[in-house]
């Protein structure tokens, strides 16, 4: 005669420590993932292309007065926007910011329509690189947890 017995004080202690390799492996992957993320968006757009193509007289305008208050005439980057992804650990994964005005360039395409003729297509796009990143996530997670 064969007899099986579960018994369900170790079956959920059992499923308790897999809830929490499976977490571990999931925060683990997540920041992986961001940390990619982090370096694809801190990659220095392409220079200017010349004769530069303003949006309008105005914008010129501006940005030479904002430059020549700046005493950044000729211009120099500063890669406050480029180094300023910031990786910060959360209670249960990760979050990746950026403070600098420009943070904006998320968009959903790797050209956002709404950027100025200057900026437009020349530095990357948060939105496409993160759907890119978190493809196969799952995947990846499943297999980190495998080596647990």
């Amino acid at each position: 005669m064969i007899s099986v017995k579960a018994q369900a004080g170790k079956l959920f202690a059992y499923l308790g420590t897999v809830i929490d390799k499976f977490k571990e492996s999931a925060i683990e992957e997540s920041e992986a993932t961001l940390s990619e993320v982090k370096s694809q968006m801190s990659v220095a757009g392409s220079a200017v292309t010349y004769p530069i193509k303003w949006d309008s007289e105005k914008q010129r305008r501006f940005v030479i007065t904002k430059l020549t208050k700046e005493g950044n005439l000729p211009y120099k980057r500063t890669d406050a926007y480029r180094n300023g992804w910031v990786l910060a650990a959360m209670p249960d994964g990760f979050a990746l910011s950026n403070k600098h005005p420009a943070g904006a360039i998320g968009g959903t395409t790797d050209t956002p329509s709404w950027q100025s003729n200057i900026h437009r297509g020349r530095w990357p796009a948060l939105m496409p690189i993160v759907f890119k990143a978190i493809t196969g996530l799952a995947e990846r997670i499943l297999e980190r947890l495998k080596g647990k």
